[in-house]
């Protein structure tokens, strides 16, 4: 599967990854170990779906956060847009379930605003492919879908 990056998912990586003081330093490596663990068909067909139309589904991905010792109901979570007839997901959100950074559970509004800024970053090459297998690391900017 090829997976894409938004600018609000970078900048919360970004934001959790800047203080190893709030415990989040492992979020890089529990996002790459939480997407490569599960089979394509898996990351699809999972329970935890937001949203779904004919050839999309918005997911809500729990994992752990390993830095704090924390289990996947207490830890990250990941927000992702998934084809249902292509190889390719857009991670769309992470945000911690506890610490100085947590964040509840996401409105409505909020997941169409992800969405909206989904395809509107698409139109203009604005999402950035990345590797889950190594750490994240960009492969290419500039992408559309």
């Amino acid at each position: 599967m090829n997976f894409y990056t938004t600018s609000t998912f970078r900048e919360a990586l970004a934001g959790l990854t800047k203080k190893r003081k709030d415990g989040y330093i492992s979020v890089i490596k529990d996002i790459c170990e939480g997407l490569t663990s599960m089979p394509d068909n898996i990351l699809r067909d999972t329970n935890d779906r937001i949203r779904q139309l004919a050839e999309y589904r918005i997911v809500k991905l729990r994992l752990p956060n390993s830095g704090q010792h924390l289990p996947k109901a207490s830890g990250f979570r990941l927000i992702y847009w998934v084809s249902m007839k292509r190889d390719l997901a857009v991670l769309l959100r992470i945000y911690p379930k506890r610490g100085p950074q947590s964040a509840v559970d996401l409105t409505d509004e909020e997941y169409n605003r992800l969405l909206v800024e989904m395809i509107k970053e698409s139109q203009v090459h604005n999402l950035h492919q990345v590797d889950v297998t190594n750490g994240l690391s960009e492969i290419n900017q500039n992408c559309f879908l």
